[in-house]
């Protein structure tokens, strides 16, 4: 995010930040909304998955749609969208995950790893969501991880959850949303300096 501010402002554009955390992706799209936004950089979709789900990052029904709804210019990546956080009493791992890889991002936030079938699951809502987008976008996939815990080498790595999730949304999107995956991890600089510019080419083809 660090970087792609600063890439961002390099092209002479304001940037505001938005934590994916929930209510930030709320007020996000409630700013689009109010005219307020006029371009998105939609680099994580943990909302999505949380909202599935119901748990800590749920964003609501509205998030991943209002973009498309308005026409704005946006670039998707779905970083953070493989596993889920949830709330749980201090270093307590739920019954229903114990089969999953986990992690704990602090004591009492759990963040399990999603299989197969149920990073499919976050990938069929994502793209019923983003039916709505009327005008071009690009869904940016990095191939290596879409978060820093299921890099190569992470705790959370699968790279057969990876491949269904990857697949799944390639084959669900509509087809106004161009795809374009890249062997990199969603931190790296380049891939996220591919994904700015791709940002900017829509901003500036308007």
């Amino acid at each position: 995010a660090m970087k792609a501010i600063q890439y961002i402002e390099e092209a002479g554009y304001e940037v505001i930040v938005f934590h994916a955390v929930g209510s930030g992706g709320r007020a996000m799209e409630q700013m689009m909304k109010e005219g307020i936004i006029g371009a998105v950089f939609d680099y994580a979709m943990g909302e999505i998955a949380d909202d599935v789900w119901k748990v800590l990052r749920a964003g609501g029904p509205e998030r991943l749609t209002v973009a498309g709804k308005l026409g704005l210019p946006q670039v998707l990546v779905p970083g953070g969208a493989e596993h889920l956080g949830i709330l749980v009493p201090p270093n307590e791992v739920p019954e229903e995950y114990k089969d999953h890889k986990i992690v704990f991002h602090s004591p009492v936030v759990f963040v399990p790893r999603l299989n197969v079938e149920e990073i499919q699951r976050v990938a069929d809502d994502i793209c019923q969501r983003l039916q709505h987008t009327k005008d071009k976008a690009y869904f940016m996939i990095p191939g290596l991880g879409v978060g820093r815990y299921s890099y190569p080498g992470g705790v959370l790595e699968d790279k057969e959850s990876d491949r269904a999730f990857f697949d799944r949304l390639k084959a669900g999107l509509p087809k106004n949303i161009e795809v374009i995956e890249r062997e990199l991890t969603a931190e790296d600089p380049v891939f996220v300096k591919e994904c700015v510019d791709k940002l900017i080419e829509l901003i500036e083809s308007r």
